[in-house]
């Protein structure tokens, strides 16, 4: 199976809810997901305070032999609200950085829609099977803090963009898709239904703004 991140909202403010939150709800606690990457508009939602690191104890049974139960994991954690508008801030931010692919504000209106009516009062990323599988074992968290950073106007904007390219995977060179191109089945190739996913994610169990209901 493919690794994935999953875009959370939870009533507890706790990092990687499905596995550390009691009762967590997939139907509608998972916003999204994606597979080997963290969507670009996801980055958008969080700056580089949220993230978070703490402790986990993992059960006996899943661990080798000799492996450590404590697991220290460090991933974005914030109120809902305060990571949308942490998302209405970084719109001119990305429209900026990526001038050349084209404007994302219909884009970032969708996932606002997803995230405003997911339950839950906070947001997070479980990215642990990203980071698992980073070239760099030691390179994924501050690609991911520079990512981050950019959206305040932390770091170089060429070096901030760079790191969104790379940890969302999305392809360059080229305009975006239309915000709607699932919608209104619009005629696309390969790399535009690629770069919508890369943008936004996909359905994991409950339906998304961007792609058509069943």
């Amino acid at each position: 199976m493919a690794n994935s991140s999953y875009l959370c909202a939870t009533d507890v403010a706790s990092l990687y809810p499905s596995s550390q939150v009691a009762g967590f709800d997939a139907q509608g606690g998972v916003v999204a997901h994606d597979v080997s990457g963290v969507p670009l508009l996801w980055l958008a939602l969080f700056r580089p305070a949220d993230l978070v690191t703490a402790v986990f104890t993992v059960d006996e049974d899943d661990l080798d032999e000799d492996e450590d139960p404590e697991v220290e994991a460090t991933a974005p954690l914030v109120a809902k609200d305060r990571a949308l508008a942490r998302l209405d801030a970084a719109l001119p931010v990305l429209n900026a950085l990526f001038a050349d692919e084209g404007p994302l504000d219909a884009h970032v209106a969708l996932l606002r829609q997803a995230v405003e009516k997911a339950p839950g009062a906070f947001l997070t990323v479980e990215l642990e099977e990203i980071e698992a599988v980073w070239d760099d074992e030691d390179g994924f968290q501050p690609a991911l803090r520079t990512a981050l950073a950019c959206f305040d106007g932390g770091v170089d904007p060429a070096e901030g963009r760079a790191r969104l390219v790379e940890l969302s995977r999305v392809r360059t060179g080229r305009p975006f898709p239309s915000a709607r191109l699932l919608l209104d089945g619009l005629e696309a190739g390969d790399d535009d239904h690629w770069n919508l996913v890369r943008l936004l994610g996909t359905r994991f169990i409950s339906e998304v703004p961007w792609e058509p209901a069943d």
